[in-house]
């Protein structure tokens, strides 16, 4: 509810209410819907209204419909019905992460195909949805919403939806790297659909739960919006952390063709802190978490260290690399004390990353031992660095330590520069 206010300053207009683990979206779809949750819903569209922003309600009945069996229209319609009554215009009909086979035995005889099946299905649901009322939309996800729309399914299933229903598609991956105007456009030339985008990004769940998805929204095309009939962007459960990068979508989506990325994610950070302090080490933080399916620098500032710190033990400079490091190993050490005090304007942030910083502060405090171990080495003849069967030691200690706690941070950088440590010393004691 509260963040609506902040979707209406980020220049978003919709809302789409579908969580995919509440039983009344998924599991238990052919009961009516409770007084209690129109309610609720009531009270969200009128809380949206307020902000400029239409909320959109979906049900998601295909791990159990029966394709073929119109009581199975009617029960969506029941609730769709429902919802109609309170206001809610804009529906949608989610046939996502579903078996890739029909499974009722009178499907199986009266369709030749699982996309013949849904195409039926979608368009029943559809016709009822236009006699209810002839300004009522409908959204429908696909058993397939990725790839490169070249495949079967999406094809065949594309082509025989009707062309007035909107079909949700994520990309070339359930969270693409990219959307680019080419794959919009093959899109549209084999499902006869223009794409109704779902970008699962901040989203971090599933097999990115140890990443923080904190970083601007990059790699979307400018112009995008000419091939595609919206963008809904999907948060990650962290409501605080995401609306950084929330704030950054709403840039592009609103200019495509002047969008800075960096710039745009510096102006949220202003935005959504005010205080320069804390905004300050919480920035430290946020950008040695970039990590995700953008593929972006995951720690641009701390690889750059790592970068300079090692050219410098590479060309026989190690105390000039361990002062390097010390330094950036005590701002983030500070960082963290900032963040950890009583009084940082921001104690949503630090609740929400708490695990992240504390890998942060581990990485911190390690780095200082990192320090001292390049204080102390020396340098041979040819420059080469010399260290200490300790040094080892400590230095696989360290990786070990770090290496445990599987949160993602700075990326591989990390643990790839201390294990080329590693070697290097190593291989000056058989020297």
């Amino acid at each position: 509810m509260r963040g609506l206010a902040h979707f209406s300053d980020f220049g978003f207009n919709r809302y789409l209410l579908a969580p995919k683990d509440d039983p009344w979206h998924r599991y238990d779809w052919r009961s009516p819907l409770s007084a209690d949750f129109l309610g609720r819903v009531s009270e969200l569209m009128a809380e949206a209204s307020k902000n400029a922003v239409t909320v959109a309600v979906a049900i998601s009945p295909g791990l159990t419909v029966e394709y073929c069996d119109s009581r199975d229209v009617e029960a969506i319609m029941v609730r769709f019905r429902q919802l109609h009554s309170i206001g809610v215009r804009e529906f949608g009909l989610f046939l996502d992460d579903i078996p890739a086979r029909l499974q009722s035995e009178n499907d199986v005889e009266k369709f030749d195909s699982i996309m013949q099946a849904h195409s039926y299905y979608c368009n029943a649901v559809w016709a009822e949805v236009k006699k209810l009322d002839a300004a009522n939309t409908l959204a429908i996800c696909p058993m397939q919403y990725h790839g490169k729309a070249t495949e079967e399914y999406i094809t065949e299933f594309g082509q025989a939806l009707d062309p007035a229903l909107a079909l949700i598609w994520t990309g070339r991956e359930i969270c693409s790297e990219y959307l680019d105007v080419s794959d919009a456009k093959v899109f549209k030339a084999n499902t006869n659909h223009v794409p109704l985008y779902w970008d699962n990004y901040p989203v971090n769940d599933v097999a990115m739960l140890h990443e923080l998805h904190v970083g601007p929204i990059e790699g979307r095309e400018k112009g995008l919006e000419n091939h595609s009939l919206g963008y809904f962007a999907n948060p990650m459960d962290r409501f605080e952390l995401s609306l950084i990068s929330l704030s950054t979508i709403g840039d592009y989506l609103w200019d495509t063709q002047g969008y800075d990325a960096q710039a745009a994610w510096e102006y949220s950070l202003t935005l959504l802190m005010e205080n320069s302090d804390d905004r300050a080490a919480f920035r430290n933080l946020l950008r040695a978490c970039f990590e995700s399916c953008l593929r972006v620098n995951p720690a641009p500032d701390f690889g750059a260290m790592l970068e300079a710190a090692s050219f410098m033990w590479k060309t026989g400079k190690p105390t000039q690399a361990g002062k390097l490091v010390a330094d950036h190993a005590n701002q983030m050490i500070s960082d963290v004390a900032t963040i950890k005090s009583a009084t940082f304007s921001k104690p949503q942030w630090r609740e929400e990353s708490l695990k992240w910083l504390t890998k942060y502060e581990a990485v911190g405090t390690a780095f200082l031992e990192v320090a001292q171990i390049l204080s102390s080495c020396g340098v041979s003849a040819n420059s080469n660095l010399k260290g200490s069967a300790g040094d080892l030691t400590k230095i696989s200690s360290i990786r070990a330590t770090l290496n445990s706690d599987p949160t993602r941070i700075f990326g591989n950088g990390l643990d790839m520069t201390l294990a080329e440590l590693a070697d290097e010393i190593r291989w000056s004691l058989t020297a």
